[in-house]
């Protein structure tokens, strides 16, 4: 049973419903069309949050790892925890909990040091730098495995993970220098850890 990916996807599920539509401060103004697709960032765990390079400075280093708890807008949240449960599935399956976890949280690690101290980010969320880390991981276990069938994974969710992983490096400038970053972590974690 992937207990970290279970547990992620539950956790990020949670942050989302309270940041989207409990927790958002009295003056702020949401509509229900934010509340229920597109998103905002004005909800109060968002602020507390968010990769902020300032903030970071300011010696707030928890966001570069809680950022990765944090989505704006329906298929924001729907495409990272699809893409979680397959590539968490996968390497929870071959390395278990504890070496998923370190993963991921080692490959959000370096993509917000990276985002924050040489792109100066200043307003990041999502947990696709983690994983894009796990992607890589799956990346060198295939190899390693002599085959990307090793987790009985059935195809048609390997042919969505790929689309994730392309159509995320499609999104724009700095998402794609995200997930380029979380995937060189991924690639160092699975180095260290495989």
């Amino acid at each position: 049973m992937p207990i970290f990916t279970l547990t992620f996807c539950a956790i990020i599920i949670l942050i989302y419903i309270l940041d989207n539509f409990i927790v958002i401060p009295k003056t702020a103004t949401v509509t229900l069309k934010e509340k229920l697709w597109s998103g905002h960032n004005k909800g109060y765990i968002n602020h507390g949050l968010h990769l902020s390079e300032k903030k970071i400075k300011k010696g707030q280093v928890w966001r570069l790892a809680s950022s990765s708890l944090l989505h704006i807008g329906t298929w924001h949240i729907i495409s990272n925890i699809t893409a979680t449960l397959i590539v968490g599935y996968a390497v929870e399956s071959q390395l278990g909990a504890i070496k998923t976890a370190l993963c991921f949280i080692g490959s959000v690690l370096v993509s917000g040091l990276y985002m924050a101290f040489v792109y100066k980010l200043q307003d990041g969320v999502g947990a696709s730098t983690g994983i894009y880390g796990l992607i890589a991981v799956f990346v060198m276990l295939a190899v390693k495995n002599g085959t990307v069938m090793f987790s009985g994974l059935p195809v048609i969710t390997l042919i969505v993970l790929a689309v994730y992983t392309v159509g995320g490096m499609l999104v724009g400038k700095a998402t794609a220098f995200e997930h380029i970053s979380g995937f060189a972590g991924g690639l160092l974690m699975g180095f260290i850890l495989i």
